[in-house]
């Protein structure tokens, strides 16, 4: 089993848009891929079609306190999309209260290992878990990190690019140093406009300062992907022929290619 978080500080980089087309994409290769929405915000529920006010088990239940009356495991959670990814995509979903889990994880003893605990305790065989993490570095990101064994960082090719996820990448270090737990970092170009000169020039300094950790493939900027997230329906259903279609096709196999071809270098 791979477990990605897709992490950035920064909101408006396609976290959300990756996480369901590349799980969406994996899962029609014939992956069984499970999608955690670990963001207040549910947009990865609301990306999939589903209502998050209708939501009675979430997140939330995962990340409760062992104790509570509210605890439920992962798998009690879990809801399969059958009508997507010939039936191997399933996503553990949230909404809106799941802005509690940071207080009430804050006083908790090991409280950076509750999803990672819920993970490894899932009795479902998945090939990929996708963590679509929060605009934020708390505890929430923290959990997704230290469940993780690689982290997927989106990046829109403009000038303060690079600036922009220094702290991140901070962060990263002391969930390294801090909790012993290394990462596999990898850097996808989101929302590029692959024509214009400035994104070239970010793109090649993207590659010179992280090197073989950028993915080849770029997710070009593309109105259809945002379409078809309001929609509720992964690029490659709504609109198969769309760049994003394409690009999310090729993003999932260079991730499978992975598989065989580990990079093993970090930046720390």
């Amino acid at each position: 089993m791979r477990i990605f978080s897709v992490a950035n500080q920064k909101g408006g980089v396609a976290k959300t848009t990756t996480s369901i087309n590349l799980g969406t994409c994996l899962s029609d290769y014939g992956k069984k891929v499970l999608l955690v929405d670990m963001d207040p915000q549910a947009h990865t529920t609301i990306g999939l079609g589903i209502e998050p006010n209708e939501l009675d088990k979430t997140m939330l239940n995962v990340l409760e306190p062992t104790r509570s009356p509210n605890k439920l495991e992962l798998d009690d959670v879990v809801i399969q999309l059958k009508e997507m990814g010939k039936g191997n995509l399933y996503v553990a979903p949230t909404n809106i209260d799941f802005a509690s889990a940071e207080y009430k994880l804050i006083d908790q003893i090991g409280r950076e290992d509750f999803l990672n605990i819920g993970i490894q305790n899932s009795k479902i065989n998945f090939d990929y878990v996708i963590i679509d993490c929060p605009p934020s570095l708390g505890i929430l990101t923290i959990n997704a990190l230290k469940a993780s064994h690689e982290v997927i960082i989106p990046i829109q090719p403009h000038y303060f690019a690079l600036r922009g996820i220094e702290e991140f990448m901070e962060t990263i270090k002391i969930v390294h140093q801090n909790l012993h737990h290394p990462l596999e970092i990898y850097v996808l170009v989101t929302i590029a406009d692959i024509r214009s000169n400035i994104s070239k020039e970010v793109i090649e300094e993207t590659r010179d300062f992280f090197k073989e950790r950028v993915f080849r493939t770029i997710i070009r900027k593309n109105i259809t992907l945002v379409e078809s997230t309001s929609q509720g329906i992964p690029i490659i259903y709504y609109n198969p022929k769309s760049h994003g279609a394409e690009d999310y096709s090729e993003l999932a196999k260079e991730v499978i290619s992975f598989e065989k071809e580990k990079i093993s270098s970090r930046l720390y």
